[in-house]
C-alpha cells in the first residue's frame, strides 16, 4: 500500500482592498514614467553630442531647423 497525495482544505480569505490596486496601479504607472523619461534623455543626448558635462547652448544646434 502506497501513501497518497492529501490535498489540504482550503481556507477563504478576504479580497485585497481596492485602495490597495489603485496604489499599485499608480507606482507602476509613476515606473512607466520614469523609464520613458531616461529613455528620452538618452536618445536626447545621443542624438544631439550633448554628452559634455556643460555643452551648452551648442548641443542644441542639430535639433534646430535652419531656414533659408
Amino acid at each position: 500500500m502506497s501513501e497518497q497525495y492529501v490535498r489540504p482544505p482550503l481556507l477563504a480569505r478576504e479580497a485585497a482592498p481596492a485602495w490597495l490596486a489603485v496604489w499599485r496601479f499608480r507606482l507602476f504607472a509613476l515606473a512607466v514614467l520614469a523609464l520613458l523619461v531616461v529613455v528620452a534623455v538618452f536618445v536626447f543626448r545621443s542624438l544631439t553630442g550633448a554628452t559634455a558635462q556643460d555643452p551648452g547652448i551648442g548641443a542644441l544646434s542639430p535639433l534646430l531647423v535652419r531656414r533659408g
